[in-house]
C-alpha cells in the first residue's frame, strides 16, 4: 500500500470511528428522550441552608426524589440504591452530578433533620423542604402524586434508622404514600426519565454518563 493509499485509508478509518462513536451517542441519548409537560424551575429550603433553585445545578445531572424522613421502606432502600450508584462512579463524575431528596412530609421534616437523614447514605444528597404549599408546586410540577395517610401515625424515628437522642421526646409524623420515581434531569434542567430502586447500578450508570 502506498503512502498515500494509506493516508486515505486512516482517514477513512478514523471517520469511520468517529460516525460509529456519534451513532452510539445518539443511540444512547435517545434512550432518555426528553419528557415535554413535566417539570420546571423552584426554589426550597436546603439541608444545607438558606434556599436552593433548581437551576443553581445547570451543568449538572440531577437525580431527584420524593419522600420523608419517616418512611419505613421505599425511602432509605432507595437512598441506598442511589448512593451506591455514586460510590462507583470517579469521584470527576460523582462532581457533575446533584441528589435532591425533597420531602414530602413538612410538618415533621426539617432542613436540619434531613441533612442528618441523608448523611448517612452521602454527605453531598442534598434535602429540601419548605410550606406545604411550596412542596405542592412542585410536585405538582413533576406529577409527583402523594397522600397523606391521615389516620396512620408512626412514632420510630427513620425505622430503621437510629438517628435521634434516645432521651429526647419523640414526635409523632404521619405516613405517606408517594411516587417511588427517581427524577433524571439533565443540564438544562430537563426531565430525561425516570430510575427505580429496581433499575440496575450499570443501566443508570449508562444512562447517567450519557447525559452528561
Amino acid at each position: 500500500m502506498t503512502r498515500v493509499n494509506q493516508g486515505k485509508f486512516h482517514l477513512a478509518l478514523s471517520l469511520c470511528v468517529l460516525l460509529i462513536g456519534s451513532l452510539m451517542s445518539a443511540a444512547s441519548m435517545a434512550n432518555m428522550p426528553i419528557l415535554k409537560g413535566i417539570g420546571g424551575d423552584f426554589s426550597l429550603r436546603s439541608s444545607k441552608g438558606g434556599e436552593v433553585r433548581l437551576s443553581d445545578f445547570h451543568d449538572k445531572v440531577v437525580m431527584m426524589f420524593f419522600g420523608y424522613t419517616n418512611c419505613a421502606d421505599i425511602c432509605p432502600t432507595t437512598m441506598a440504591h442511589i448512593s451506591q450508584l455514586m460510590h462507583q462512579l470517579p469521584s470527576e463524575t460523582r462532581d457533575r452530578i446533584q441528589v435532591l431528596f425533597i420531602s414530602i412530609d413538612s410538618d415533621y421534616d426539617t432542613p436540619k433533620h434531613l441533612n442528618k437523614y441523608l448523611s448517612y447514605f452521602d454527605p453531598s444528597f442534598i434535602g429540601l423542604v419548605d410550606e406545604r404549599e411550596k412542596i405542592d408546586e412542585v410536585a405538582a410540577l413533576f406529577k409527583a402524586d402523594y397522600t397523606k395517610l391521615a389516620e396512620e401515625k408512626v412514632t420510630t424515628e427513620y425505622k430503621k434508622l437510629s438517628l435521634e437522642d434516645s432521651k429526647a421526646p419523640k414526635r409523632q409524623g404521619y405516613l405517606y404514600s408517594h411516587t417511588a420515581k427517581i427524577f433524571v434531569l439533565d443540564g438544562k434542567q430537563r426531565v430525561r426519565g425516570f430510575f427505580y430502586t429496581g433499575t440496575p447500578i450499570d443501566e443508570m450508570r449508562q444512562q447517567i454518563e450519557s447525559l452528561l
